[in-house]
């Protein structure tokens, strides 16, 4: 499909989109969501699927010296969570603080569930079990793998196919810990990522709109430097990415800290630990495609303070990252880092004694009320939530993507199509669009669209737009040009 040369007529620059009286606010508020986690919980998980669905698991004692692995949904309409169900549940368990159960979510209702047993001879290995129906049932147990008797830190990314890649720290050698992959149940071998790592730091991962899955663990050279590496999969391989900082931490065990990983649309953070030069600090890095390169390094947390890590990061959809870590004496911290680089107010919570690091998610960021965040963390032999309200100023936001022109100009993809009709009862567009290179096909495809553009548009006319898929897992289109035909 070709288009005629045009001058380019912008439709969605001059819309903006005004609050609806929701309150300004300064400072973080912080309330508790009541969790049905029994005394003697802990080990909690946290993930969210691109529906919007959030999920939270975690472990409690179930009699006989046996552990069950139990799970929750939240449920927006009630904005509580619905009553928890048990996943699995056995004995002899391996758990830990920082090495410990984990439940992903993925497309269509799908999850998943890691946990750890003991060998017989010694250490431990993970199981899985999957899910296709929002965890109303779950498949029989089975290894990740029966290549390797030892498993650490396993993570799982959901795949556009409908299974799952786990990606895992892998013990099978006694001289060196590696990091290893394998697509769960499938009937090759275990990938071998990077044969020398840090061997007990936790990993990250991301899946990204068109499908890759970036992650992000402790890499571990050979005289003893610990910094933060990055790999990319698709397609069945793996290859290196660009790293946003080179730390040159070097310490002669494990810092038992991770990097973190959050997106919204294009734009990728990384948050982090590093003691390198004898100076504790918490690191954020930003990208604005897709971790393809990194624009800035900043230090978020407070010199005057004494940071530990376990940093968490949440990208919101203004490009504000919030981050949370932890301080000595288990002193909850968070901070924003602005878009323009400056740092927010410090914020403390919690001083004191926590069980493990905060995980924390973004729970609502609509551009007509205050962000919240979800954070979850073991406080006092049990595991609690809470709301993090953010601060809200009132001014409303640019374009109909919810963000700056300047913004939208980087977001998402370019592409190039012909409306064929308005879907207003689905709030759409069915577009015949050119291929666009690395990210789909050419095809006629429905994309979501800010409700104001219904009105500017009809069929017949020939588009330039960014296209992007947004958290609730559909295609939008915004920045819309019309290039040719109409009225």
């Amino acid at each position: 499909m070709k288009f005629p040369a045009a001058t380019a007529a912008l439709l969605s620059a001059s819309i903006l989109v005004g609050t609806l009286g929701a309150a300004s606010a300064t400072e973080i508020t912080f309330e508790e969501l009541p969790l049905a986690a029994e005394t003697g919980s802990a080990h909690p998980s946290r993930t969210g699927a691109l529906d919007g669905n959030v999920f939270v698991s975690w472990t409690e004692p179930s009699g006989d010296d046996a552990t069950a692995l139990r799970f929750t949904k939240f449920d927006r309409e009630t904005q509580s969570w619905f009553d928890p169900k048990t996943i699995v549940a056995g004995p002899d368990w391996f758990l830990n603080a920082t090495d410990s159960p984990m439940i992903a979510a993925g497309l269509r209702g799908r999850l998943a569930a890691v946990w750890y047993v003991h060998n017989p001879d010694g250490g431990y290995h993970a199981m899985v079990s999957t899910s296709t129906d929002q965890g109303s049932s779950w498949s029989p147990a089975q290894r990740i793998t029966t290549e390797s008797e030892r498993q650490e830190f396993v993570q799982l990314a959901p795949l556009l196919n409908g299974s799952w890649l786990a990606i895992w720290l892998d013990g099978r050698t006694k001289e060196t810990t590696a990091l290893r992959s394998r697509v769960v149940g499938g009937d090759g071998p275990d990938e071998l990522v990077d044969e020398r790592v840090c061997d007990c730091c936790p990993i990250s991962t991301l899946v990204l709109p068109n499908g890759v899955v970036l992650t992000a663990y402790r890499d571990r050279s050979s005289d003893e430097i610990r910094d933060i590496a990055y790999r990319a999969y698709s397609r069945g391989a793996w290859r290196e990415m660009p790293n946003p900082s080179t730390d040159g931490w070097r310490i002669n065990g494990c810092p038992v800290n991770g990097a973190h990983l959050s997106r919204r649309s294009g734009n990728v953070a990384s948050a982090w630990f590093t003691a390198a030069n004898n100076t504790p600090q918490v690191l954020v890095a930003r990208s604005n495609n897709l971790g393809r390169s990194w624009s800035s390094v900043s230090r978020i947390d407070d010199p005057t303070q004494t940071a530990v890590g376990s940093p968490q990061v949440a990208v919101l959809r203004d490009g504000t990252h919030w981050v949370a870590w932890l301080e000595s004496g288990g002193t909850l911290a968070l901070r924003s880092l602005e878009r323009d680089g400056s740092l927010g107010t410090l914020t403390h919570r919690h001083a004191g004694p926590t069980e493990g690091a905060v995980h924390m998610r973004v729970l609502n960021n609509r551009a007509d009320q205050a962000a919240q965040l979800l954070l979850v963390q073991t406080r006092a032999g049990r595991v609690v939530t809470e709301i993090a309200t953010l601060p809200y100023d009132g001014e409303p936001t640019i374009d109909d993507c919810g963000c700056s022109p300047a913004e939208a100009a980087t977001r998402g993809h370019a592409v190039r199509g012909e409306i064929v009709s308005l879907l207003p009862d689905r709030g759409a567009l069915l577009v015949d669009h050119e291929e666009v290179p690395g990210v789909m096909m050419a095809m006629t495809m429905a994309f979501q669209v800010d409700p104001r553009v219904l009105d500017a548009v009809q069929p017949g006319q020939e588009i330039t737009a960014r296209m992007e898929r947004r958290d609730d897992g559909k295609w939008w289109l915004f920045s819309i040009r019309i290039v040719a035909g109409g009225e």
